[in-house]
Order: structure tokens, then sequence, then C-alpha cells
């Protein structure tokens, strides 16, 4: 698996839910549907664009993540009880692209297969995000998995070490 591109992303404020978990044993499609839908009239009405975002901050060392499901935010908004609104820096991206079902296997062959042989580390304390642009739930168009890179030469030291897939 190799990325379609590197983007250069610059900073946005992000606005949604916020839920502390564990990727690999939450049950997403009761977060997106029980915790982000019920939301998200709200959430649009705050915010530009017609892109959802699945967003994973960096964690801690106990296997959990702070996930964030929201849209950018438009300035000057108030933020109404039960939603969040965080900063996401600038950076790098390497962007794949999948299909819903292929979202796991996807972050799987990113970590485990592409990142170790590439000329690409993590940048850390920058957040790794899925976008679901409208038509990927139907298959029309791809989901995106943006990562965040520093390119670097080949060391001795493996690429990539201490990043924790999604």
């Amino acid at each position: 698996m190799q990325p379609v591109r590197f983007d250069e992303r610059p900073g946005m404020r992000l606005l949604g839910i916020r839920r502390r978990l564990d990727p690999r044993s939450t049950n997403w499609g009761t977060l997106w549907r029980d915790d982000y839908a019920p939301r998200l009239a709200e959430i649009e009405a705050r915010s530009t664009g017609d892109v959802c975002l699945g967003v994973y901050m960096p964690g801690e060392s106990d296997g959990l993540v702070e996930f964030m499901a929201g849209r950018p935010a438009r300035d000057g908004i108030e933020v109404p009880p039960g939603l969040a609104v965080r900063e996401l820096p600038a950076a790098t991206y390497a962007v794949f692209e999948c299909t819903m079902a292929d979202i796991g296997a996807t972050w799987h062959a990113i970590y485990g297969d592409w990142l170790p042989r590439s000329d690409c580390l993590i940048d850390d304390g920058k957040a790794c995000f899925e976008e679901f642009a409208p038509g990927c739930h139907e298959g029309r168009v791809p989901v995106r998995i943006l990562v965040p890179v520093v390119r670097h030469a080949r060391s001795s030291a493996g690429a990539g070490a201490g990043a924790t897939p999604p």
C-alpha cells in the first residue's frame, strides 16, 4: 500500500463530539449513530464544508486516544454544551484512500507495511484522521485516511518507532 499523495494541510478548528477510547475495541457504528448523529444539526450550523472527520489525537501510553467526530468549525462560533472545539495544527499528511469496509485493514497496512518501509516518521503531536466526503458511504468516493508525517533519510532506527495506529 502506498499513499496516493502527500498533502500540506493548514491548521483548522474542529467542532464535534470528543471521546477517550480504545480504537481497537470501540463500536464505531454506535459512536457515529448514537453520539454524533443526534448532534449533527448543531455541528453543521457552525461548520464549513460538507466533510466529516474522525480525528485521533496522540494518546497516552495506556492505549487510549482522544477521538473527535466533527467538522471544520467556522470562526467566532459559540460551542453548545456537550460539544468541543479542538485546534489542529498545520501538518504534512500521507493520504491513503479506501472504502468504508476497508478502513480497519487500511490502518493496519499503513502502520504494519507502509510506514516501516517508508522514508517517513509519524509527526508526533499531530492528529491522524479519516475524512468522510459525501458519497463515501455509498462507495461513490473514497474514504481518505491522513497520517501526519515527517519525511527523512533512512537511518538505523526504524521508521515510525513508537507510533501506535488508531
